[in-house]
């Protein structure tokens, strides 16, 4: 069997994958899963990063997946080195397929691909554009996404739509489950349409780009959050949408100093105290409970600044002062 030729003589798809996150893995598996159709050519994925609390390097979800499976893996640090595009250059590639890999693709690697440059994204485009799609789906209470898989242009999630899937949005979504479900659906709409589109039966459809909504990557500080401006429902969105990173986390003061208490799990409480925002309350089940410009937020699960993950409960009893004195808001009292 000659390079680029199935058993049956037909010429397979020569692909180069872009990918880096647990979302990129499910679209390689299913090319890899189809030998006879697609040939993985190439793997970039970012390099490895210091993870965990001894800060060893690591590997990225792609790189573990593509290890030993595609014959090369790349981890450039920069995308415009010379070395690195002739190593694209040379693999001849028929598609690029990016999915989650966390840079911006430079127009001369866009130009490598035969046919062209694919996108797989986190949403239904144009809406939620940009680094942070699934949290900014979560945070708003969208009740549906979805992914897109799209011809890329030289602007970030601008391309025209080859085809797209949509995902539901369930009440108790957390970034982690939500994010699995739609790579999932990233890899049946990849497998499931590039036969087509490689055979000209598909049209890519320009976007409505009067439409377009962006987001942006995520910063620490967009964790912070304010018991005055925010609703409990509001800051429930935000602890399932930020975990694991940037978290959500609020000031407090603990023997005095200026501190920080991480939410883990939250619920919006079913009454509202009407108590003024920051006050803590607590409730039958022994949980404590914030007031909020909307409502009061139950905190199931807690970390203070420096000590393990533990329950609302364990908590209040480790600080009994806490009912009925009130949170500082960051307006009032701003963290570094």
């Amino acid at each position: 069997m000659t390079d680029g030729q199935t058993m049956n003589g037909r010429r397979r798809t020569g692909i180069v994958y872009f990918g880096t996150s647990d979302f990129a893995v499910p679209p390689l598996e299913a090319l890899l899963a189809d030998p006879d159709l697609y040939e993985v050519r190439i793997v970039v994925t970012q390099p490895d990063r210091p993870a965990g609390r001894r800060q060893e390097l690591k590997e990225s979800p792609v790189a573990a997946v593509a290890r030993g499976r595609v014959p090369q893996v790349l981890k450039p640090d920069s995308l415009t080195d010379p070395a690195f595009l002739e190593t694209l250059q040379a693999s001849e590639p028929d598609l690029l397929v990016v999915a989650a890999y966390g840079r911006i693709i430079p127009e001369t690697l866009l130009r490598t691909a035969r046919v062209a440059p694919l996108n797989l994204h986190a949403s239904l485009l144009p809406a939620y554009r940009g680094a942070s799609p699934i949290q900014a789906a979560l945070v708003r209470g969208e009740k549906r996404t979805g992914v897109t898989l799209m011809v890329m242009d030289e602007k970030m999630d601008h391309g025209p739509v080859v085809a797209q899937a949509g995902v539901a949005v369930g009440p108790q979504d957390t970034f982690k489950s939500l994010e699995a479900r739609l790579s999932q659906a990233a890899a049946e709409l990849l497998v499931g349409s590039l036969p087509d589109f490689l055979a000209g039966r598909t049209e890519a459809v320009p976007q409505d780009h009067a439409q377009a909504t962006y987001t942006r990557l995520l910063r620490r500080q967009d964790g912070l959050i304010s018991w005055s401006r925010e609703s409990a429902a509001q800051i429930e969105r935000k602890v399932r949408a930020y975990d694991p990173w940037p978290g959500v986390h609020a000031p407090w003061s603990k023997d005095g100093r200026p501190s920080r208490l991480k939410l883990l799990e939250a619920a919006v409480a079913e009454t509202a105290s009407g108590d003024p925002p920051g006050t803590v309350k607590k409730t039958a089940e022994g949980l404590p409970s914030v007031a909020t410009s909307e409502g009061d937020l139950l905190l199931r699960q807690v970390q203070p600044e420096g000590r393990a993950p533990m329950s609302g409960a364990d908590f209040l009893r480790g600080h009994q002062e806490l009912p009925g004195s009130r949170l500082p808001d960051p307006a009032d009292n701003p963290l570094p």
